[in-house]
């Protein structure tokens, strides 16, 4: 008997989970094995503005046009990351800047109905955290906190190898911590928020307040005025030695420096990860934003902690959204 067991579990196919990271501008799917590694990806765009209906059904559809590209292994679950405020219990969005019109929306018990799998459902940051800290630049390590940079600011807290989630969930929101008391009014009903400035969007604001400066001219004449700045074009410039781009980025690396010395100082941490898409530019602000960190933060837990960049890349949302999926089985 234990002979056919053994038999029967070899010819088992493999299994695998599917990972979701929907965004307020990218919907990104793939499938990843036991170990980690995607299988396959495909990307889409979000559409947010076509309404609950439409993106609900995209969703659906690019999960099964995953699950088909997938020959010969064993579906075993989905894992989903939302931006915003979401009980991984429930699967109600609280709260969410870039879904307009999903607050108190039940999205796991609406998705379920159409899937045959678990469904598991965090916020987008948080799942970041965990697929860093599986496959990523936090691999080992029990206590980190995840900082993800793009059109907003995300973040992630892990204590002890298991997610932080608050009384109520809203644990982690490092992009709200204030860094400009009387600042940029934010979303969140507050002013001055570490995303405000730390951002995309905040690199392109404090692009357009300047464009007065007869240094911005180059970068105006090179993106076809104000409206065609982006954040990567601002990065472009900057990496050629254009002093107003390269100003921008230190204003954004003292803004970072003093939001990851509160976090250094709150949480006495291992390591930072830095990721997100204008995390492909941290080049020109990391070591900037460390400087400032050791400046603010206590030397002792300053000097040890490590602040690194997110080694996952694009796939990290997708791989720590399956992972949500896969450890619900390992626990």
């Amino acid at each position: 008997m234990p002979h056919q067991s053994s038999q029967s579990a070899k010819n088992m196919p493999m299994r695998y989970f599917i990972g979701v990271d929907l965004g307020g501008t990218n919907l990104k799917v793939g499938a990843v094995s036991t170990k980690g590694e995607v299988l396959f990806r495909t990307e889409a765009p979000s559409d947010v503005k076509g309404g609950r209906g439409a993106l609900l059904k995209k969703i659906l559809n690019v999960i099964e046009e995953t699950r088909h590209m997938v020959k010969g292994k064993r579906l075993s679950g989905i894992g989903l990351g939302v931006p915003g405020i979401v009980s991984p219990e429930t699967g109600i969005i609280a709260q969410s800047p870039n879904l307009a019109g999903w607050v108190d929306f039940n999205i796991k018990d609406v998705l379920a109905e159409k899937l045959s799998w678990p469904l598991y459902v965090e916020n987008d940051a948080n799942a970041f955290a965990l697929g860093e800290g599986w496959t990523g630049a936090a691999v080992g390590i029990k206590n980190f906190c995840c900082l993800t940079l793009g059109t907003g600011v995300g973040g992630g807290i892990v204590l002890n190898g298991s997610l932080w989630h608050g009384v109520d969930g809203f644990a982690g929101e490092i992009g709200h911590i204030v860094v400009e008391p009387d600042g940029v009014p934010c979303n969140c009903g507050s002013q001055g928020c570490l995303e405000r400035y730390v951002s995309a969007n905040g690199l392109v604001r404090m692009a357009q307040e300047g464009k007065d400066d007869i240094l911005a001219a180059p970068l105006l004449k090179g993106c076809c005025g104000v409206d065609g700045l982006s954040a990567k074009a601002i990065a472009d410039f900057a990496r050629q030695g254009d002093p107003f781009c390269a100003g921008l980025f230190q204003k954004l690396a003292r803004y970072l420096g003093i939001g990851l010395a509160d976090i250094v100082n709150l949480l006495n941490i291992e390591m930072i990860v830095v990721g997100g898409g204008l995390s492909n530019a941290s080049d020109l602000f990391l070591s900037a934003a460390r400087e400032e960190m050791l400046k603010r933060s206590f030397k002792v837990p300053g000097h040890r902690i490590k602040v690194v960049p997110a080694r996952l890349g694009d796939n990290g949302g997708i791989i720590g959204a399956a992972f949500i999926a896969f450890g619900k089985e390992l626990h």
